[in-house]
């Protein structure tokens, strides 16, 4: 059965079916970039999807520690 998630773009409610087709239709100009990049994002999604929740929760404490870091 199809499990609800949120579109990493807009942050709507999809069913983990159709979520790859709303982001591909509704967010095309948004997920811009190079073929390549895409395509590490999905790699990284896919791997992200695979941890556990305390660590998925970690990976996210990592990640706005980076985006807080001064350039």
């Amino acid at each position: 059965m199809a499990e609800p998630v949120r579109c990493d773009v807009c942050g709507k409610l999809f069913s983990s079916r159709h979520v790859r087709s709303h982001k591909r239709l509704a967010h095309k100009e948004k997920l811009g970039g190079s073929s390549a990049e895409r395509d590490k994002v999905k790699t990284l999604l896919e791997l992200y999807n695979t941890l556990s929740a305390e660590n998925q929760k970690r990976v996210l404490a990592q990640l706005a520690d980076i985006e807080q870091e001064p350039i």
